[in-house]
């Protein structure tokens, strides 16, 4: 009878292990998707063009380049995409933990980053023109000639949270001068009424925030070009580690390199995305560029 018993307990307990195990272990991310019907897309919406707003008819709509290579993705799966929008680091947090499927938000490649999450291969494109850049308000031009002016002049740098201009801010000012905000929209905020003196963005962004803001303006590529040798200009999708992840990630792969190949007019799918992201911006990016001196008239 104690010998019954004993096995009887026994068996319970490897049931028991092996229930655990199963549910544990994560169901790849391809079949999970594919089963549910839809993927979930993280994204911070401040960064035209690759993620931004539109007014779609009174709707607000996220848009973007970044937002057409996601729904390409979904597209390739068959299923619906399902945008969850957030701030800058809360994404990286979110593809990290697994909550979101993927995350998309102009992610350039950084070894801490890469630490806590896994990118796809790159998906960046080479405009020519856009560049990691310094915004100021218009009445301190003269004051702010030099990077090292930014130091020399204790002023107040504003950097998105978690991101790569943050990184860059450190190179012209003390930590202790450095102000992370959620995201770019709140540091041009700030520039403009003189809660800081500066912040760090692409000139892509700069157009936008400028089109916004009539006090501040995009200082010179020639001497405040924030990453000169271009050590981040490695852009990609970010997933959780988890392996049951692996899967999707691969299929992310495949379309960033279809969406590589040139057509017959020399242009990728990356670059049709762009040129429709900017089309959907309440201006012409090319003009505005032209205008403040970043492209030749």
């Amino acid at each position: 009878m104690k010998a019954k018993k004993l096995l009887t307990l026994g068996l319970a307990a490897l049931m028991t292990f092996s229930f655990t195990a199963c549910s544990t272990e994560q169901q790849d991310a391809v079949e999970r998707i594919k089963a549910q019907g839809y993927i979930t897309l993280g994204t911070s919406p401040d960064y035209a063009p690759s993620e931004f707003y539109i007014d779609d008819n009174g709707t607000k709509r996220i848009v973007g380049s970044d937002i057409a290579l996601a729904q390409a993705v979904a597209d390739k799966l068959g299923v619906e995409l399902q945008i969850q929008e957030s701030d800058f680091n809360t994404v990286i947090a979110n593809a990290q933990a697994g909550t979101i499927d993927m995350g998309i938000s102009g992610f350039a490649w950084e070894e801490d980053r890469a630490e806590v999450v896994d990118f796809s291969d790159d998906y960046s494109r080479d405009s020519g023109t856009s560049f990691q850049g310094l915004m100021i308000r218009k009445e301190d031009v003269d004051k702010y000639q030099t990077k090292e002016d930014i130091r020399a002049n204790g002023a107040i740098v504003g950097a998105q949270a978690a991101s790569i201009q943050y990184t860059m801010s450190l190179t012209i000012a003390d930590e202790d001068h450095i102000v992370q905000l959620a995201d770019t929209t709140n540091c041009a905020a700030q520039l403009s009424t003189g809660d800081i003196d500066a912040f760090v963005c692409t000139s892509t962004q700069a157009v936008a925030m400028m089109e916004t803001y009539d006090n501040i303006m995009l200082l010179p590529k020639e001497t405040f070009n924030m990453d000169p040798d271009n050590f981040y200009n490695r852009t990609g999708v970010i997933f959780s580690k988890d392996p049951a992840y692996d899967s999707l990630e691969e299929v992310v792969n495949e379309v960033i390199a279809e969406a590589k190949v040139p057509n017959e007019e020399g242009k990728t799918q990356l670059d049709i995305w762009y040129e429709e992201a900017v089309a959907l911006m309440p201006f012409d990016l090319t003009e505005e560029l032209k205008a403040s001196g970043e492209l030749p008239s």
